[in-house]
């Protein structure tokens, strides 16, 4: 690890907003269940930025109700994020990472399902600012 907590291996991501593209075989057939887990959530984290940038740009066209979703489904993700980081957790654990470790998966569990509660609070927002503006 260099001191800026990167490896030397991992390629730069200076003014990138996308994660680093793997090269090699994909996992899942060939190794049955063996790294599933990780290449979902690879998958999801591409999406999420995919995402990301199609709403950071101007020039789509959304609409409110399109708002809402996104915001639910949003929701919906960091809600699986936080369970998955709480089963990560006491997998830490089980596994004898008892301590700053698990103590810090443990605190962005919270947290993710804080964040994942306030996005379901936002589309609610949404949703009844839509229906106002309809009446």
């Amino acid at each position: 690890m260099t001191s800026a907590g990167h490896s030397e291996s991992t390629p730069s991501q200076a003014g990138k907003h996308t994660p680093p593209r793997r090269s090699g075989t994909r996992r899942g057939e060939e190794s049955g269940e063996q790294g599933y887990s990780a290449e979902v959530a690879w998958q999801v984290g591409e999406a999420t930025v995919a995402l990301g940038e199609r709403l950071r740009d101007p020039s789509v066209p959304h609409n409110v109700p399109e708002i809402e979703k996104v915001m639910r489904g949003f929701s919906l993700t960091v809600e699986g994020m936080s369970a998955g980081v709480g089963g990560v957790t006491e997998w830490l654990r089980a596994a004898g990472h008892v301590g700053p470790l698990s103590g810090h998966a443990s605190v962005m569990a919270e947290r993710l399902s804080h964040i994942g509660k306030e996005l379901t609070r936002l589309a609610e927002a949404i949703e009844q600012a839509q229906q106002q503006q309809a009446s």
